[in-house]
């Protein structure tokens, strides 16, 4: 059987002088051609000699590969990760940090198909919450975030929060606060103890539904929509059925922009309703609402 060092001397003094080995090893993948020219033979056998030591030879030098940490929780379901996927393209925040939260709150993990989406994401706004997506995200996926050097700051961030609580912002303490106060101050709700009672749920409603808001009653709208309890649901079934009953009469205008801001109130609170559906593993309970033009 011929080896490497036949062809090398076949080279050397010459086809005229010393013929091609006939027998060729088979790891070489090839078979002598007894028709071919004796200097292509050679030739091709050089070339292909050649890829393979290059291609195949191992890198004396090559560390081993780093070995990520295990994932000991299970991974959330399908159905949760397709909510994810709404979140993320384009970006809602608040929501979002309530789907990571959700998943600590039932022991999931988000699927390491998401790492790198929720990364971008994080790495260009702080406004995602690091303890939440550090605990969601596990052990391994702070792991594979460490590993792009662009995300150092952002898996620095992740590391130290992996074993935080998640508690609510300090900076707001609770209070008790009465339907009066928030009629006179409708920020004050977001301070209120939760969940909030009947009553207070009801309040801000009519005052979304009132004009008194202006301009900012879509966004204090979308703000309820992230702390109104999920079972007063229903509350805002009533409160569009019942149509806005404004201190001061509004114009067209003024009422689809009511309309708009139930509506964004109402898309908030459905997809907290899905998210907690999700990640229970049952079937939504209540019917959705839809909300017709005025």
């Amino acid at each position: 059987m011929a080896v490497w060092e036949d062809v090398v001397t076949v080279g050397l003094v010459g086809t005229d002088r010393r013929p091609v080995p006939d027998q060729l090893p088979p790891s070489w993948g090839t078979e002598r051609n007894p028709g071919m020219d004796p200097a292509h033979v050679v030739l091709s056998l050089a070339a292909r000699h050649r890829a393979v030591t290059r291609a195949g030879g191992p890198l004396a030098s090559c560390p081993p590969a780093p070995l990520g940490p295990p994932d000991r929780q299970p991974v959330a379901s399908r159905a949760a990760h397709e909510i994810l996927d709404r979140l993320l393209s384009p970006p809602q925040l608040e929501l979002l940090n309530l789907w990571l939260i959700a998943a600590v709150q039932h022991g999931q993990l988000v699927s390491s198909s998401y790492w790198t989406p929720l990364a971008l994401v994080a790495a260009r706004t702080p406004a995602v919450d690091r303890t939440a997506m550090a605990r969601a995200i596990g052990e391994r996926g702070v792991w594979f975030v460490a590993q792009n050097p662009q995300w150092t700051r952002l898996s620095s961030s992740l590391r130290s929060h992996l074993h935080d609580d998640l508690l609510s912002d300090p900076n707001t303490p609770e209070v008790v606060v009465s339907e009066d106060a928030v009629r006179a101050d409708p920020q004050l709700i977001l301070r209120a103890a939760t969940p909030w009672s009947k009553h207070l749920s009801e309040t801000v409603l009519k005052i979304i539904g009132s004009g008194r808001l202006r301009e900012h009653r879509s966004r204090y709208a979308a703000t309820i929509g992230l702390h109104l309890p999920l079972e007063h649901y229903e509350l805002l079934r009533s409160a569009v059925q019942q149509r806005p009953v404004p201190e001061d009469a509004q114009t067209p205008l003024a009422l689809r922009s009511t309309r708009e801001a139930y509506r964004i109130l109402e898309g908030t609170l459905w997809v907290r309703i899905e998210i907690q559906s999700a990640f229970a593993g049952v079937a939504v309970a209540v019917q959705r609402l839809e909300i017709p033009p005025w």
